[in-house]
């Protein structure tokens, strides 16, 4: 009976420890999966974690790019300017002094360019004045003008800025320089300058003569009748003095016509070879022909007009003045 007591008081104590020991280790069971629990959640934060922080980084590492990229936009030059522009006045000063420089040469070079021009200038009118005065009388057995006229037993009686003038053995002529070859525009120097002026001094000359005419009859009182009757006298003064003016429009219409049939002949031979005048259909050689044939036959009149004044007058102060020019 006592052994009895004893073996069930012995399995109700290994129950309990039993009991005890499944109830401790339940306890620990839990602790150790709480903690395994609570550090898997651990783990999985603190890799949201990282993860929220690399986009953080990446996002920093954005912005400071952006950051130098301004920098080295913006403020960078702004901080190297003080010495851009104090290299940019340093430049700006040496150039003035430079253009100083220039302008004082250009001022040296213009001023010897006008010395220059005034002594070639000065060489080429004595040169010209030499070499034309030596040319008088001068003889020629052939001379023949561009437009194909040909004059033999040529002597050079003056050479001026508007031509030769010359004897042959037809009478006396007188071509303008466009008449006559380059060559003789080599040896005598002649400009288009020069025979511009020296037609408007002829011009300015006949007007001066014209009204010097004029004035005389005006005041010169008529001249008292010798053998002749006073009509007779009076008819004479009058064809006389229609011949002079005769001859002098005459002479002017022919250089006219001289002039112009040069200048057109010249624009024919030169730039504007082939080309129509401005303002006409008929180009310049065509206008050259017909200025060429109406000056040959102005220069007629011309002749045909001194003629008759040589008749009526053989001393007449104008037959003189129109041979010495």
């Amino acid at each position: 009976m006592d052994q009895f007591q004893n073996s069930d008081h012995s399995g109700m104590v290994g129950f309990l420890v039993g009991i005890i020991v499944l109830v401790f280790a339940g306890i620990l069971f839990s602790l150790l999966a709480d903690k395994r629990f609570r550090f898997s959640s651990s783990r999985i934060t603190l890799e949201q974690q990282v993860a929220e922080g690399g986009h953080e980084v990446e996002a920093a590492k954005s912005r400071l790019e952006n950051l130098r990229k301004t920098w080295r936009e913006s403020y960078e030059p702004l901080a190297s300017q003080n010495s851009a522009a104090q290299t940019a006045a340093a430049s700006v000063k040496a150039g003035d002094a430079r253009l100083a420089e220039l302008r004082e040469e250009k001022d040296s070079a213009a001023a010897a360019i006008s010395a220059a021009t005034l002594a070639f200038d000065a060489y080429s009118a004595r040169y010209r004045v030499q070499v034309r005065t030596a040319a008088i009388g001068e003889k020629i057995p052939e001379l023949q003008s561009r437009s194909g006229k040909v004059y033999k037993e040529v002597i050079i009686r003056k050479v001026a800025a508007d031509g030769i003038e010359f004897r042959h053995e037809h009478g006396n002529s007188h071509l303008l320089p466009e008449d006559l070859d380059p060559s003789w525009h080599e040896r005598f120097q002649w400009t288009r300058g020069e025979l511009a002026k020296a037609l408007d001094e002829e011009k300015a000359r006949q007007e001066r003569h014209n009204q010097l005419v004029d004035d005389r009859d005006d005041d010169e009182p008529p001249a008292k009748p010798a053998t002749k009757p006073k009509a007779n006298d009076d008819a004479d003064d009058t064809k006389l003095q229609g011949a002079r003016e005769e001859l002098i429009q005459a002479r002017t219409r022919y250089l006219t016509a001289q002039s112009e049939a040069s200048r057109a002949r010249s624009e024919a031979n030169g730039f504007n070879r082939g080309k129509s005048v401005p303002g006409s259909l008929e180009t310049w050689a065509q206008r050259a022909v017909r200025l060429e044939a109406a000056s040959t036959k102005l220069r007629g009149q011309y002749m045909t007009a001194r003629g008759k004044l040589a008749a009526l007058a053989p001393r007449d102060s104008l037959l003189q003045q129109v041979e010495d020019q």
